[in-house]
């Protein structure tokens, strides 16, 4: 029985464990906060619960990523499918994210009547690449292989328009805006801008075309709202780590890991000493790399130490308000607004997730809880004079946005708080609080992306920095590439 020890529980670990233990495996679980998650995890004030972020899903379709890595745990949670995924505010234009396709392109139609055929056939084109990516994608293909079974898990996602998709890899979304000549479209390219920042960590201008089509394609085709929030999901799959058998322990930060012989060492805060034949890393590059010892750390693979120095990330302030409800029963329960800036490259949009007025898990009767975040420069909020000045400056914008939208608002407000990138480096660990993953731009993502793969025996790293990328189901697919290289075949 090959013994396995995570570090960490977020999405892309809990998704290793869980699948491992399930497997046949002994795999024991260490994760440094107080509650499972991560990124996706939760915390609690008073009567309102707060998802660390967002709590807008994908992928829980049955042959879609979460769906087949449930049907395999034999496991569930409470969701339901969004019609509306979310409204997205430019300049006070609201533009509604319909996931029927023909719905949202006849809204396009009314927006931009003098482009509607060349909007119409740039966001068709993008489907339809995206069909093609997204076959391969829930086959969970390794990029490049490296065994016989990744290889075809390749080949299973193949059809016989995969070959249109390789000219295209390395093109940037601004490709498909100027080919179907909308690129002097600002109130499209605001949208564009605004979704793909949150889902992607870039604007249009940068982002990867092929992980951008998947990003933009997947809301129609896979997005859901999850009772409580992600968290609800992490801790179904720790339950299914318990229920066979497998050992989670927290909080039990991890403070050392180190390679003796054939066997793997992990020391935690305790002064416990775990042994594995196999760890994984579920965290940031830059995080892996730290808790390394010298001698580990330059056997690393050289791609993966150039990773932690040549990638920046963003990092998020985010905003936490539990109030009376004044949004109404019809108020949708994800938005995006520009925060009245130029530009996207600090704080200028912001994401509001808003909970169910019926989700009694969020929140008591009559009020809601608000998870709300925006992208922040790291560089910019590096001293508490930065930070004081930034954060008063975007609550102050935040709640004025709001109270436009649903008057009252300020004054419904019961509790709130407010978290910087020091808060996420304190609550979640990761190093200077840079979150989302690396940018999806060419150069950092699908074959130039990191891989699960640390180059040293038995040492494995999964999560939003390494390939396929940010968002529950790259980080959950990672898990799921680490799962299989442990177990040496197929799982899903």
């Amino acid at each position: 029985m090959k013994k396995i020890i995570v570090i960490g529980s977020g999405y892309g670990g809990v998704t290793a464990a869980a699948l491992l233990q399930k497997s046949g495996c002994s795999v024991t679980l260490l994760e440094a906060a107080a509650e499972w998650g991560g990124c996706a995890g939760k915390f609690q004030r008073r009567k309102f619960v707060f998802p660390v972020g967002a709590t807008l899903a994908m992928g829980l379709n049955n042959d879609s990523i979460h769906g087949k890595i449930n049907r395999f745990l034999e496991i569930n949670v409470e969701a339901f499918r969004l019609s509306t995924v979310m409204d997205v505010t430019v300049n006070n234009e609201t533009i509604k994210y319909y996931s029927n396709k023909e719905s949202f392109l006849q809204m396009w139609r009314k927006k931009l009547p003098a482009s509607a055929d060349k909007v119409e056939a740039f966001f068709r084109e993008v489907w339809f690449l995206s069909a093609i990516l997204q076959k391969h994608m829930n086959e969970f293909p390794v990029i490049y292989p490296h065994t016989y079974q990744e290889t075809a898990a390749l080949l299973r996602g193949m059809s016989r328009n995969s070959l249109r998709l390789l000219p295209l890899r390395n093109k940037s979304f601004k490709y498909m805006l100027k080919k179907h000549g909308l690129t002097e479209e600002y109130m499209l390219r605001e949208f564009l801008d605004n979704v793909l920042m949150d889902s992607l960590q870039t604007t249009s201008d940068k982002c990867s075309l092929l992980m951008g089509a998947a990003a933009l394609d997947i809301y129609h085709e896979d997005a859901w709202y999850i009772e409580g929030g992600h968290y609800r999901l992490i801790e179904k799959m720790i339950e299914s780590l318990k229920d066979n058998g497998g050992q989670v322990l927290k909080p039990r930060k991890a403070l050392e890991v180190e390679k003796n012989g054939k066997m793997w060492s992990v020391k935690d805060h305790r002064g416990n000493v775990h042994e594995a034949e196999h760890v994984i890393l579920n965290m940031p590059l830059s995080n892996a790399e730290k808790i390394l010892n010298e001698k580990d750390r330059s056997s690393l693979k050289k791609k993966l130490r150039y990773a932690v120095s040549d990638r920046e990330q963003w990092g998020a302030f985010s905003l936490y308000f539990g109030i009376k409800d004044v949004m109404g029963e019809n108020a949708p329960l994800f938005q995006q607004f520009t925060a009245g800036e130029n530009s996207l490259s600090d704080s200028s949009h912001f994401f509001v997730s808003a909970s169910a007025s019926e989700d009694r898990r969020r929140a008591p009767e009559g009020h809601r809880s608000l998870t709300i975040s925006t992208h922040v420069d790291l560089k910019n909020w590096s001293t508490k004079e930065m930070y004081d000045k930034k954060s008063s400056k975007l609550k102050q914008q935040v709640k004025s946005r709001l109270e436009k939208a649903y008057p009252g608002f300020q004054d419904s407000i019961v509790y709130e708080i407010t978290g910087g990138p020091s808060a996420w480096e304190r609550f979640t660990l990761r190093m200077d609080g840079g979150v989302g993953g690396f940018p999806q731009i060419p150069g950092y993502s699908l074959t130039d992306a990191v891989s699960h793969r640390s180059g040293i025996k038995g040492l494995w790293i999964c999560g939003d920095t390494v390939f396929p990328g940010a968002g529950s189901i790259g980080a959950a697919s990672s898990g799921v590439h680490t799962a299989r290289s442990i177990l040496k075949r197929r799982i899903l």
